[in-house]
């Protein structure tokens, strides 16, 4: 059984499409691998329709294709922190918000009591206040005392029924008169206060019978009308009643489905006398709620089936509709295969992942996926897209994929669907070494208009020339891989030293590229023990070269995507904190003459640590060895980088060094597994007994310096 956190408010909401959406694109703090394949939910979606979308997201994408739309021209949405996605990547909140940018739910104002069935309370009083305004009273003392009692109603929400005092056998509300009951005008006023009052205290009996009286027989047609809506919330409030677990979460296994089928009863009976009335967007939302809560998904389906026939994919509400579709149907169990090709569709595709979860999601097999044929008969190009996606993903069957898919690789424009069969057939050919693969992307990225599509075929471009060896197409002059962050990626986890300088001097500024690029040829340089390229470049640091500079953005943490990374480091950087060490030029120069210098390695050593350089990486690029390649996983740079950790080990065993060298590099060695007993030096880890023999040789041989007195442990 899936659960939910309970929203009561939203259950109750007056607005048909609010309900929160509870399929998650994947973890809120993980990162995507950097390839085109997709295969299972992850952290994030594509805008190639595949199983390992967001299901909103495929849904959403299903419903766009029908209206011709591809997004092209929308802008790309503010990532905030989660620059790390780029531009290939994203989550369901960035493609709603690309789309219907003028719609940030997030920013909406939360109602106070969110959450419960008091967040209607607020505008419920401004609503009775108008139609008593517009009832016209004579007697002022009868209106006040109506308007006034409103307002303490108000205030049960947050003390109860304390808010008004003890209950009589009039109710909790005396008037200053006899009203004459609730046909009259007064008394239909006084009675509806009555009933509210029940249903903000839980008191769905008493709250029952005063609506329906109401609805009924009220002398104010206002009155008559809510109380006849309020009549449906109060059943769909007492159908949840003690619906939370012990530990707060919603269970549809506690809901009341006989009463949840009463309220479904009373909002229909709503519509019927008021189709066009105050409450009917919200009375048809409810119904589906209560369909929801009796887990009548076939009810449902018939109804969202035909709210996509209808819905506009232009409006914002399509996106809540698709969010709705996705947490009430789509992803529940218990529920029979839809009918509706749309909503067949993007549960099929979640039907393919291989790391599906419960009876829904049982994987996807041949004879199961060709049984559903017949839906697809008016869609077939759904239908060719769902056959492709299930040789490829499922059944390992690249060749099938292309004879399904033909080459349509040169368009003017691509349709969802259309873009996602040709992204496929280019994966397709990527996993059957096809040599004319890349000319394949190539060919798609002239028609790949629509948001998020050029990027996609851009990062399936260049991974093709760099498992190919070509990285240095990726680089030319007027190379089609435009994208900042691809080519940052591939600058610093897999081009060699020759591309970096290149880059260095004609990288583009406008991106920063230049300085990138710079500051990855510097770091390497030093790392493979090429001081003599290191000072050289440095020389064009310091020569300015246009290179520029902001403080504010030169930092190690987002180095994909400042373009300003902190080449200051090796100019200004500390070099020092207590060892003896010049500044890194100077280091470097040691190294240069002498790259065993004993001095030079244990500052070089300070630098990479005082710096940020323990913690820092370009990035991991891990491909499984039976799986397709990661954007990065080549690395074209020669030969293997130094860790600081091999300085100390060779340093304390030298019998050149003095022996404030040998004990400064004990110190370190020990140090490099503080706090955790985890190296943070690189290198191959070395057993603890190792490290306390490092820690007992500093304290037996070279107890007299300063490195010996000031360590205690070892880690």
């Amino acid at each position: 059984m899936k659960k939910a956190w309970s929203g009561l408010g939203v259950l109750f909401a007056c607005t048909a499409l609010a309900w929160p959406g509870q399929v998650a694109a994947g973890g809120a703090f993980c990162t995507p691998d950097w390839k085109p394949e997709n295969p299972d939910l992850g952290c994030s979606s594509q805008i190639a329709i595949a199983p390992g979308n967001d299901s909103r997201v495929n849904l959403f994408l299903l419903l766009q294709d029908r209206a011709g739309n591809d997004g092209a021209g929308k802008a790309y949405p503010d990532l905030g922190w989660q620059t790390f996605l780029g531009r290939n990547f994203f989550r369901w909140s960035n493609l709603e918000f690309a789309w219907y940018p003028g719609a940030d739910t997030d920013a909406a104002v939360i109602p106070d009591h969110f959450g419960t069935k008091c967040q209607t309370a607020e505008t419920g009083e401004a609503a009775y206040l108008q139609a008593l305004e517009d009832a016209g009273f004579r007697r002022e003392g009868d209106r006040s005392f109506l308007a006034q009692s409103r307002s303490a109603l108000t205030a049960v929400c947050d003390d109860g029924t304390a808010a008004l005092g003890p209950q009589t056998k009039g109710g909790f509300f005396t008037p200053p008169r006899a009203f004459g009951g609730s046909a009259t005008p007064a008394g239909a006023f006084h009675g509806y206060l009555e009933a509210s009052t029940s249903f903000y205290t839980s008191d769905w009996d008493r709250a029952d019978r005063l609506y329906r009286d109401l609805s009924e027989q009220a002398g104010n047609e206002w009155v008559r009308e809510t109380a006849l809506y309020m009549t449906a919330r109060n059943a769909l409030n007492q159908a949840i009643d003690g619906a939370n677990d012990r530990w707060g979460w919603f269970d549809l296994g506690f809901v009341s489905a006989a009463t949840a089928a009463r309220a479904e009863a009373g909002f229909k009976a709503y519509l019927a006398a008021y189709p066009d009335g105050l409450y009917a967007s919200s009375a048809a939302g409810l119904i589906r709620k209560s369909l929801w809560l009796q887990r009548d998904y076939a009810g449902l389906e018939e109804i969202y089936g035909r709210q996509l026939e209808t819905v506009k994919a232009g409006d914002a509400e399509t996106g809540a509709l698709v969010a709705e579709i996705d947490d009430k149907y789509l992803v529940r169990e218990g529920r029979d295969a839809s009918s509706n090709p749309l909503l067949l569709a993007a549960e099929l595709l979640m039907r393919m992942r291989s790391d599906g979860y419960g009876e829904r999601y049982r994987p996807l097999t041949e004879a199961e996926l060709a049984a559903s044929a017949g839906t697809f008969s008016d869609h077939p190009e759904i239908w060719t897209l769902l056959q492709a996606n299930h040789a490829f993903y499922v059944r390992g069957e690249p060749d099938e994929v292309l004879r399904l898919i033909p080459d349509g690789g040169h368009q003017e424009r691509y349709t969802a669907i259309a873009f996602s069969q040709q992204f496929l057939r280019g994966l397709a050919l990527h996993s059957l070494g096809d040599t004319g693969e890349a000319q394949f992307w190539q060919g798609m990225i002239g028609g790949a208009q629509g948001i998020w599509q050029r990027p996609a075929v851009e990062l399936a471009l260049a991974r093709s020339w760099e498992q190919a060896g070509q990285l240095d197409r990726v680089f030319a002059a007027g190379s089609p891989i435009h994208e900042p962050r691809i080519r940052r990626i591939l600058l610093g986890q897999s081009a060699g030293i020759e591309i970096l300088k290149r880059q260095s001097r004609t990288g583009g500024e406008a991106s920063g590229e230049h300085r990138f690029a710079l500051f990855t040829a510097l770091l390497k340089q030093l790392q493979h023990g090429q001081y003599a390229g290191f000072l050289e470049d440095q020389s064009f640091l310091q020569e300015g070269s246009g290179l520029g500079s902001d403080p504010a953005e030169e930092s190690l943490w987002n180095i994909y995507d400042t373009a300003f990374p902190p080449l200051q480091l090796f100019e200004g950087g500390t070099w020092s904190d207590g060892f003896n060490c010049p500044s890194i030029t100077q280091t470097a120069l040691a190294l240069q003459a002498d790259p065993q210098s004993v001095a030079g390695r244990l500052c070089l050593g300070d630098f990479y640590r005082l710096n940020g350089f323990d913690d820092f990486a370009f990035g991991i690029a891990y491909s499984q060895p039976d799986g397709p390649a990661v954007l990065g996983s080549r690395d074209f740079y020669s030969g293997d980088p130094i860790p600081r950790q091999n300085f100390y080990l060779s340093i304390m065993n030298d019998r050149d060094a003095t022996s404030d060298q040998r004990a400064y590099a004990l110190f370190r060695a020990v140090r490099c597994y503080a706090p955790a007993g985890q190296s943070s030096c690189g290198g191959e880890s070395a057993e603890k007994h190792v490290r306390a023999q490092w820690f007992r040789r500093l304290k037996r041989d070279y107890g007299g310096t300063k490195w010996a007195q000031e360590l205690k442990y070892y880690w």
